[in-house]
C-alpha cells in the first residue's frame, strides 16, 4: 500500500452486486413483531393499562406493561463501560416505565405475528395518565423551582472551569456586547440503514441479537442492564451495517 495508489476493497465485489446481507435481510422461522406503545404527554404517572382489546385482537401474542419487566435502571449512551462510579454513564432508563418524562417514553409493548398488527394493537392499548407540570426549556429545567423530572435533580452533570482571565473584568472594558439565545433542529447523519434488530434464544439458553449496531459488546451490556441479565449469557452479531 502507498499513497496515491488505489486499492480494491475486499467487500466491494459482493457490495456494489447486491449480495451483502445486512440486519433486515435475515430472518428467524415464525419470528414475531414488537410495536412500542408511546406516552402521548411529556410528563405524568401511569394511572391504569387496560389492554383487553389489543390482547383479543387476531395475531396478538402478548402485551407487557412496566409490570411485566425488571425495575433496573440503565443507561443509554454507547461509552464503555467503567467500574469508577465517577465516570459511568448515568443510568435514568427503563425498559417500560410507570413514570414518563418525555413524549414518547415507551410504558408497554405489543407483540404480534406481523407488523401491522402490533402497530394496530398498539394503538388500541388504554392508557391513563396523570399529568405533571414539564419543563420545554433548559432555563425552566435548571430553574430552582422546576418541577423535578428525574430523582436526585434536573440537572444530570455540572462542571466548572476557568481559561484566561477573569471575565467579568474583561467583560465592563468590552466595547459591544453581542447577547443571545441560539437553538438548532435536530440534526442526523443521512444512513442509508434504518436501526432494527432481531433477537432469539439459541440451544444453549443464551439471548443471540442481531443487530444493526456500531458497537456490539456495549449493545450486550445495555441490554444485559435492561433486562437484568448476565451479560455473559448475551451475544451480539453484527453484520455489515449501511452507515454509522
Amino acid at each position: 500500500m502507498a499513497v496515491g495508489q488505489s486499492h480494491i476493497r475486499k467487500d466491494v465485489r459482493a457490495k456494489v452486486t447486491g449480495k451483502t446481507r445486512f440486519t433486515d435481510d435475515f430472518s428467524m422461522p415464525g419470528m414475531l413483531q414488537a410495536k412500542y406503545v408511546r406516552s402521548p404527554i411529556a410528563h405524568g404517572l401511569v394511572k391504569s393499562i387496560d389492554k383487553t382489546v389489543a390482547l383479543a385482537m387476531p395475531g396478538v401474542e402478548a402485551v407487557f406493561t412496566f409490570e411485566d419487566v425488571p425495575k433496573t435502571f440503565f443507561p443509554t449512551a454507547g461509552h464503555p463501560f467503567s467500574l469508577d462510579p465517577g465516570h459511568q454513564d448515568v443510568a435514568d432508563r427503563l425498559l417500560l416505565t410507570d413514570h414518563v418524562r418525555y413524549h414518547g417514553d415507551e410504558v408497554a409493548i405489543v407483540v404480534a405475528r406481523d407488523h401491522l398488527t402490533a402497530a394496530k394493537a398498539a394503538k388500541a392499548v388504554i392508557v391513563e395518565y396523570e399529568e405533571l407540570p414539564v419543563c420545554v426549556t433548559s432555563e425552566a429545567a435548571m430553574a430552582e423551582d422546576a418541577p423535578a423530572i428525574h430523582k436526585g435533580g434536573n440537572i444530570i452533570k455540572s462542571t466548572t472551569f476557568e481559561i484566561g482571565g477573569k471575565i467579568a473584568d474583561a467583560v465592563k472594558e468590552t466595547d459591544i456586547i453581542v447577547e443571545g439565545t441560539f437553538s438548532t433542529p435536530i440534526v442526523l447523519h443521512c444512513h442509508l440503514e434504518n436501526h432494527t434488530a432481531y433477537a432469539y434464544m439459541d440451544d444453549n439458553d443464551h439471548l443471540v441479537i442481531v443487530s444493526s449496531t456500531q458497537i456490539p459488546h456495549i449493545c450486550r451490556r445495555i441490554v444485559g442492564q435492561a433486562l437484568d441479565m448476565p451479560w455473559a449469557k448475551i451475544r451480539v452479531i453484527k453484520p455489515y451495517i449501511g452507515g454509522g
